[in-house]
Parts: structure tokens; C-alpha cells; sequence
């Protein structure tokens, strides 16, 4: 992994803010992914926009979300076992493209058990890399997302007025490499997210704003 610095040479009173990996990130900073990326972020060059929280339930379960570039449709956090987890919010239509939209919607049914097995039916261009053929559903309940950074405020279990609950929702793929995770909103809104596990050799470069 390399480490680009911007800023010119620090005089005697000021430092420089060192990004050696990506938790290191902060909004305005920089990151460039390898060829090895999935569709759409290979060899792509992106800024954090925002930083976010996801509480799952408990002060170890709050997760730091980084957002790249204005769009929000690429995410990025740590994943399992230090992995990163590149994440993308799919649109409509691509997840009738990945799915039986009626198994799909067998998700979101309370009066089933959460062991849902989703089977992918095909898979667009844009989306080569993103998904595993098969999914096994390992969790439904109640999170939070909160406009904080957890690497910078400690959590207090206090829900703000900007707290905004959710139904969570994740499956994985047999292997692990992939995930999918679905957001319900108050008022139906749902966010379909597709989750690529990689190993931090992807990001070539990460450098402060």
C-alpha cells in the first residue's frame, strides 16, 4: 500500500496528517483502488464525502461507514476478519436483473423465519465482481444510523433527533466474500446494498485533503 502526501513542505510549527490505511480516512480525503477492484471502482480515484454510524446493536456493534464521492452510491467499512468491505446501492432495477423479485421480497416477510436462501438469476455488466450466486440470511432486526463518527465521538447509547431507525437485514454468501444488506426507512424506503469482502491490497493509494 503507498502513501501520497499533498501539501508541500510543513514549516516548523505545523505537521502534515499521515494516512497509512483507510481507517484513517476522513471527510475530504483521498483514495485511488487498484485493477483488482470490483465493477466500476477499478483503477477509479474517489473522496470520502461523509462519515456515518450504524449501530447494530451496542457500543460493539457500531459501525463506521465511510461514503465516496457526492452520489452516495459507494460505501466503504471494515469488514470481517480486517477485510474491507467496498459496498454499492443498487437500484431497482438491478435487483430485479439479480433476483426473483417475489424470493427477494421474502425478506422483508416477519411472519417467516430469518433463514432466507436467495438464489441469484443473472447479473448485469455494471455488477460483475459485486455478488455471490447464492445467499443465506444471518440476520434481521433494528438498527440505527447516526450522523457521528465513531472514530472521533464515543458511543453513548443516546438516539439523537437526527437518529434515523431502521429493519436491517443481511445475507451472505456461502464464502464469505460477499454480502447483501437491505435498510427499511420509516415510511417504506428501502436500501438494497451489495457487498464485496477484499483484502486492503486493493486501495493503491490514500492520501489527505
Amino acid at each position: 500500500m503507498f502513501r501520497r502526501l499533498f501539501g508541500g513542505r510543513p514549516d516548523n510549527n505545523s505537521s502534515v496528517r499521515e494516512v497509512s490505511d483507510a481507517w484513517d480516512l476522513l471527510p475530504g480525503d483521498f483514495l485511488k483502488l487498484g485493477y483488482t477492484a470490483p465493477k466500476g471502482l477499478s483503477d477509479v480515484e474517489l473522496q470520502v464525502s461523509k462519515v456515518h454510524a450504524l449501530d447494530l446493536g451496542g457500543a460493539g456493534l457500531v459501525r463506521r461507514v465511510l461514503t465516496l464521492d457526492d452520489a452516495s452510491e459507494f460505501m466503504l467499512w471494515r469488514g470481517e476478519d480486517g477485510k474491507l468491505a467496498l459496498a454499492r446501492v443498487l437500484r431497482r432495477k438491478q435487483v430485479d436483473q439479480l433476483f426473483d423479485i417475489n424470493e427477494f421480497s421474502r425478506l422483508f416477510d416477519h411472519d417467516e423465519s430469518p433463514n432466507l436462501v436467495l438464489k441469484r438469476t443473472s447479473v448485469p455488466a455494471e455488477l460483475d465482481g459485486w455478488t455471490a450466486p447464492l445467499y443465506r440470511q444471518e440476520a434481521a432486526h433494528e438498527a440505527y444510523i447516526q450522523n457521528y463518527d465513531p472514530a472521533i465521538t464515543e458511543f453513548d447509547g443516546t438516539m439523537t433527533d437526527d437518529t434515523k431507525p431502521i429493519d436491517f437485514y443481511r445475507l451472505v454468501g456461502d464464502e464469505r466474500r460477499f454480502a447483501l444488506e437491505a435498510q427499511v426507512f420509516d415510511g417504506g424506503r428501502t436500501d438494497v446494498i451489495a457487498i464485496a469482502l477484499v483484502g486492503n491490497s486493493v486501495i493503491s493509494e490514500l492520501w489527505p485533503a
